[in-house]
Formats: C-alpha cells, structure tokens, sequence
C-alpha cells in the first residue's frame, strides 16, 4: 500500500557537499553517476516500509527497506531536500502525479 510521497527538489547538502569536495582525479574515474531523482514514494508492505526512487520518467531506480515510516522518512531527509509528503493513490505514474499535484 502506498502512503507518501514526494518532489525531490535537490540532493541534500550533506551529498551535494561530497561531490563539490571532490578532486578532478575522483570525477575522471569510471564510477557511475547516481540518477537524478525527482520522486519518492514509500510503500508499506508486510515486509516493511520502502522508500522508492523515481527518475524524471518515472522509472524506479533504487529501492531501500526500513523497519518504520521514521526510518524510512529519515532516509529520505538525509538524501533529499524534499517538497511536502502527501497521501498518494495507489495505481499512479509517480512522476506524473507529483507534477500534477505541483500544477494546482
């Protein structure tokens, strides 16, 4: 069952200050970039709680799983500058209704 979800606005400033803090010789190597993520969802599932990441079409690209909502949201946070949770229907086009509900 979905229950959140959310704009991701930046990386935040804790991420974003590792790679400003990176040497020419770190970015010329071979690792990949981390997708752009632009939402996130979190799922509750008898397994527990998901935090989902979506690219800007909508495509998961990474998933992690956390024992509560706080755990999950305190991911999110330490991840993300984020736009306000909202409740969030189930069978939906992630980005699509985040940029809809950004419109209104």
């Amino acid at each position: 069952m979905r229950l959140h979800c959310a704009e991701v606005v930046s990386l935040a400033s804790t991420l974003r200050g590792q790679s400003e803090s990176e040497t020419p010789s770190d970015i010329e190597t071979d690792r990949p970039l981390p997708p752009v993520v632009k939402a996130l969802f979190i799922d509750v599932r008898v397994e527990g709680f998901f935090l989902e990441r979506f690219n800007d079409r909508g495509e998961l690209v990474g998933t992690t799983q956390h024992d509560t909502m706080d755990e999950a949201m305190w991911q999110a946070y330490s991840e993300f500058v984020i736009a306000d949770w909202r409740s969030c229907p189930e069978d939906v086009d992630p980005v699509e209704y985040i940029r809809a509900q950004t419109d209104v």
